[in-house]
């Protein structure tokens, strides 16, 4: 939630069109005009779930940089001990 209303703070304009959007549902109840109401909400609920999905996407990336810096980690280990070994061999070959 914290992320959500922190992505929100962060981009007025998505913002924006959610207050926008609620303001057109309400004045559409109040108005009774059902049909309509019915539409606005079906926006309002959409805008409301891509911009929880788009906020929840640092998290999914920090999860996705700590894995690449294991898999770094490791090939690197691999690496070095594999240069270690190409060292130790080089010397005999001559």
């Amino acid at each position: 939630m914290n992320e959500w209303i922190q992505y929100l703070s962060s981009n007025p304009l998505a913002a924006a069109a959610l207050i926008a959007v609620l303001m057109l549902f309400i004045v559409m109840v109040l108005s009774k005009l059902i049909k309509w109401a019915v539409i606005s909400f079906l926006i309002l609920a959409l805008a409301l779930g891509l911009t929880y999905k788009n906020a929840q996407k640092p998290k999914m990336v920090k999860q996705i940089e700590k894995q690449a810096e294991k898999i770094i980690k490791k090939s690197q280990k691999k690496s070095e001990k594999s240069l270690d070994a190409l060292k130790e061999k080089l010397p005999k070959s001559k």
